[in-house]
């Protein structure tokens, strides 16, 4: 078929939405950026609906379609209730919203070849409402940006690492429904800090994350533990990842070996920031801040106001904070210094070794995320 008869297809997925409006629809955050991985783009962001009604209103479908520039449309992706067994709406959760509830979805067509031109992205909710027996339809439009990384980061930590936890679709980082965050911590909780974090972690010479007796290497290997010290992690040295100026400190906070973080008190008692645990905050240039988590109880060796320069030491890993369960380095990239209302950056560090498999292979640049293994040296 010659190109000039090739459909344009820009109404291939229609923009119509019920006359009555019974769902609000907004994206979080309010900018998408893309994140550029190894083979594919990424976009990490989630779906607030609101039920205007006192009806319950069950999601039927998701559809969206994704286009170039010129209004061309380049792919599309679907979910919906038909099929038997368990349907494609399933995967996303919870998808009844009771009468004037607020639910969070997060975005289930999450990645793409690199190679597509994406410029927008329409998203079509259809709706119904099994009381009054009627559908409905709402859509939404995504631009997503490509976000310009100025800072060059290197590696924060030495040795074979990997990232036990990262912000890939299933990823704790990830899934905080926000309106729930929010309502829970009164507020304090303006945005999700680790939409973009890693958790980094040492791997032993056993290729194992901790020591492990004879017994526990013939069970069935989880992150239970009975002691976090026991994680060749716990006390592993932190370096700064890029020049900057050292802007927040914390150092005294206990490092929870033996009691878990409790956070329903950090919140009753105003102590929300204390998730983080110790930590240093540098301020690389005015939109460009590295937030290191987790750091062990008087390990800090630099000061608020003292310039730093990459690689510098800055204190050892400790289990301070909701360190939940196992000891690692969290690191985000946020464009402020407060990690509660900032907002998380997607990042790249800059050559980085790979290990794959026998290969280890250089990157100038990379993103990195759940269970990569990283030779930084």
């Amino acid at each position: 078929m010659k190109s000039e008869y090739l459909p344009r297809l820009a109404g291939f997925l229609s923009d119509h939405e019920s006359e009555e409006k019974v769902v609000d629809i907004k994206i979080e955050p309010d900018i998408v950026y893309f994140e550029e991985g190894r083979d594919s783009l990424h976009l990490n962001f989630d779906f607030i609906l609101k039920n205007l009604t006192e009806h319950k209103i069950t999601i039927r479908f998701i559809k969206m379609a994704v286009y170039d520039k010129a209004g061309n449309l380049l792919t599309y992706r679907h979910v919906n209730h038909n099929g038997i067994g368990t349907p494609g709406i399933h995967t996303i959760g919870k998808f009844e919203i009771e009468g004037y509830e607020t639910l969070d979805i997060f975005n289930p067509f999450h990645r793409f070849p690199r190679d597509l031109p994406i410029a927008h992205l329409r998203y079509m909710f259809t709706l119904f409402d099994s009381e009054g027996n009627e559908y409905y339809y709402g859509n939404i439009l995504v631009t997503p940006k490509k976000y310009k990384q100025e800072v060059r980061l290197f590696l924060p930590m030495k040795g074979v690492l990997t990232i036990l936890d990262g912000h890939d679709f299933y990823s704790h980082h990830r899934r905080f429904a926000m309106t729930i965050v929010r309502q829970f911590t009164d507020n304090k909780f303006k945005s999700n800090f680790s939409r973009f974090s890693v958790d980094f972690s040492v791997l032993g010479e056993d290729g194992n994350t901790r020591s492990m007796t004879p017994e526990e290497y013939s069970e069935n290997y989880d992150f239970h533990f009975r002691d976090a010290r026991e994680f060749y992690t716990d006390g592993a040295e932190v370096y700064a990842p890029a020049d900057g100026e050292v802007i927040d400190v914390v150092s005294d906070l206990e490092d929870l070996y033996e009691s878990r973080f409790d956070m329903d008190k950090s919140v009753k008692e105003d102590r929300v920031k204390d998730i983080a645990g110790n930590y240093v905050i540098i301020k690389h240039n005015e939109h460009e801040f590295s937030h290191l988590f987790h750091l062990m109880k008087d390990s800090i060796v630099v000061s608020v106001g003292e310039r730093v320069r990459r690689g510098q030491l800055l204190g050892k890993i400790g289990f301070s904070g909701a360190a939940t369960t196992y000891s690692h380095l969290h690191y985000q990239l946020m464009d402020g210094p407060h990690f509660l209302v900032d907002k998380p950056l997607p990042c790249k560090f800059t050559d980085v070794d790979l290990l794959l498999g026998s290969k280890r292979v250089r990157y100038e640049e990379l993103s990195i995320d759940t269970g990569d293994i990283i030779i930084s040296e």
